[in-house]
């Protein structure tokens, strides 16, 4: 990690002590003033990002290697540039899986085997497709070991084949459906576990003997039983299967299970790997690993990763853990190393998923929503958690939904977060935690798409195309109209020659304008008024490339998004205020704000740099990259930006501009 990784990571563990002395060394160096929410582990040591689904992961004393995107990986463990080598031949396929073996990397892909070479990337062996049997369907799981690779195909058959000239050696239909995992034992007279079925609530375990596939032993699991290995406990050769609840160690011999441990990892589908001789088994337990002890169960280890989706591949090499974060392109992979005695992480602290500011007696707060609908706020100064009154966390708010929709307000002088997760507004006052919501039921069940809220309104939209507006002093529903269903991209409020509008982007690049007492639609004012399209053609592609992303407004001025392009218009006008503003990739996430009386406008792009434009030159004046993509900026002062990103909220600054 470069020195503002190694920061965010230091003070998200807790450790401050470490990011103050990174401070000391590189005083003028921009570093995190705080951050707030779920921090990641204390063996947290680097942190990379190779931007495609990772297939395989490898680990040894100076590399850690990681196959993805038709390319091989090679991170030093010591730190310094990722180095890349292209497969040749690879640019059009996808890998369900993969293995590093040796010197070389083995890979299936929907109709053969291949092997490459690591130094180079050649190809060295592609199997002829002929070979797979018509009715064993395509390849779809693999493992490697003693110069050989099996390969499980969807229709339910194991195939071994010579890694040396790609000759098929045996072949036998071994489940009813997929064969969704198998493995080859180390040591004298290899075996073979396969896990399959026609789904994964009616799976069977079959052990075979590797030279010649000979079926030793079948039993039916409990499903989903999607994770199996062989590992040596105590002079034994056992096998391993996670599913159902259950983690089984099985004698392949008798085929029935010697122990059976109760399991929370519910969600391992790789290979697992093991730790103390074989004794430890190390499972993905969603963000998280579980160090767990084969012989009595007994989780030794808690060690969370900083991903946002569940772990993948996990490679091991002495005290370090190499790990992927699997159903993401983001290609992000933690290197971990673990202390004696092991982490204990603790799995409750809060994973803020939405974050708004807003104020308590004029103090500027964070009220950060955490995965569980709680509202907890955090002082903006310094990110630590405010108490209440009786010194426990404060918390504001129980949302009902999942996933509620957040902004803040001003009502009679008062600052109050609007919650919503349909159409159905609830306010809440950070301060006191009063609590109010619209007495009338939600006016429809479909998804909540947007919210705004401006001068005593509050205005929303669903993807069903209903647009609604309520009183937010008195939560009494103004009016509501149902527009073209995901017409609409995106929402905000203005004012206009005195009167408060609606505004809302289209997915076709367009404006519509609503009076916000009624709803009736009005006509675009100025050059608004050449920008009216409203649906892009049909498709599920949606958002469409042309769609107006994100709005937002400051003063007299129109923010929009479209694409990469930030474009800022006047109200009234339609005219440009400064030039477009091009980004490299997607942005996700706008605030503009009046800095030192320059208005400016902060943006997020999805190459994870953070930026801070001069509106009326659309000159940059000031950029960081962070070590994770930002869904929401939540404040721009001289001081600092404060940004939500996955699980957590930051404070950058102060800030240098130039």
């Amino acid at each position: 990690m470069d020195r503002f990784e190694r920061m965010v990571a230091l003070l998200r563990s807790g450790q401050t002590a470490g990011a103050d002395q990174l401070r000391a060394e590189a005083p003028d160096a921009l570093l995190p003033r705080w951050t707030a929410g779920e921090p990641t582990s204390p063996a947290l040591r680097q942190v990379r990002q190779l931007e495609s689904s990772i297939e395989a992961v490898r680990l040894d004393d100076t590399y850690a290697w990681a196959m993805a995107g038709g390319s091989v990986h090679r991170i030093p463990l010591a730190g310094g540039e990722t180095q890349r080598v292209r497969l040749e031949g690879s640019d059009e396929a996808f890998y369900p899986e993969a293995v590093f073996d040796g010197a070389t990397v083995v890979a299936v892909e929907d109709e053969r085997l291949c092997v490459w070479d690591l130094a180079s990337g050649k190809l060295l062996l592609a199997t002829d497709p002929d070979d797979i049997p018509r009715r064993a369907g395509r390849l779809v799981s693999l493992a490697v070991g003693v110069g050989v690779a099996v390969t499980g195909t969807e229709g339910g058959y194991l195939l071994l084949w010579d890694l040396t000239d790609g000759r098929q050696l045996a072949r036998t239909a071994a489940h009813s459906g997929d064969v969704f995992q198998v493995a080859i034992s180390a040591g004298d007279a290899p075996a073979v576990l396969s896990l399959g079925g026609e789904d994964t609530d009616s799976m069977t375990l079959c052990f075979h003997d590797l030279d010649g596939l000979r079926r030793t032993g079948e039993v039916a699991v409990a499903g989903p039983t999607t994770c199996g290995g062989w590992t040596v406990l105590d002079g034994q050769r056992r096998a391993v299967t996670v599913g159902d609840g259950l983690l089984s160690v099985w004698d392949a011999t008798a085929v029935e299970p010697t122990a059976q441990f109760p399991t929370t990892t519910t969600n391992s589908y790789d290979a697992p790997v093991f730790l103390a001789g074989g004794a430890w088994v190390v499972l993905g337990e969603w963000r998280a690993l579980q160090i767990i002890d084969l012989r009595d169960g007994t989780v030794h280890g808690t060690i969370r990763t900083d991903f946002t989706q569940r772990v993948g591949q996990v490679a091991v090499r002495g005290s370090l853990l190499f790990v992927a974060q699997a159903g993401s392109s983001e290609g992000r992979t933690n290197l971990l190393e673990l202390a004696d005695p092991l982490p204990q992480d603790d799995s409750d602290r809060p994973y803020y998923q939405n974050a708004v500011i807003s104020r308590i007696g004029g103090r500027p707060v964070v009220v950060a929503v955490d995965k569980g609908g709680v509202f907890e706020v955090v002082d903006a100064a310094d990110g630590n958690e405010l108490a209440g009154a009786t010194g426990e966390r404060r918390i504001v708010h129980r949302a009902p939904g999942r996933y509620p929709r957040l902004v803040s307000t001003t009502v009679a002088g008062r600052d109050l977060l609007v919650v919503m997760d349909r159409l159905r507004p609830t306010t809440v006052d950070p301060a006191t935690g009063e609590i109010h919501t619209a007495p009338e039921p939600p006016l429809t069940p479909a998804v909540l798409h947007a919210v705004a809220a401006r001068g005593g309104v509050i205005a929303a939209i669903n993807l069903g195309g209903l647009l609604a507006v309520w009183d937010a002093a008195t939560l009494t529903l103004r009016a509501s109209v149902r527009l073209e269903s995901r017409e609409t991209t995106s929402i905000t409020l203005v004012d206009l020659h005195g009167r408060t509008v609606v505004l809302t982007g289209t997915d076709a690049g367009g404006f519509r304008w609503f009076d916000s007492a009624d709803l009736t639609e009005l006509e675009p004012p100025g050059l608004f008024a050449e920008r009216t399209g409203r649906t892009a053609p049909e498709g599920w592609d949606w958002p469409g490339p042309a769609a107006v992303w994100r709005l937002h407004v400051l003063g007299s001025v129109v923010v929009s998004v479209v694409g990469g392009t930030v474009t800022c218009a006047d109200i009234a006008t339609g005219k440009s205020v400064g030039p477009a503003l091009a980004h490299p990739g997607t942005v996700d996430a706008i605030l503009p704000v009046v800095l030192d009386g320059v208005p400016v406008v902060a943006t997020a792009c999805a190459d994870r740099v953070l930026r801070l434009w001069d509106i009326g030159t659309g000159n940059l004046i000031w950029s960081v990259a962070l070590p994770e993509q930002v869904h929401r900026i939540l404040s721009v002062t001289a001081d600092q930006v404060v940004v939500h990103t996955s699980g957590y909220v930051m404070a950058i600054g102060p800030l240098t501009l130039t």
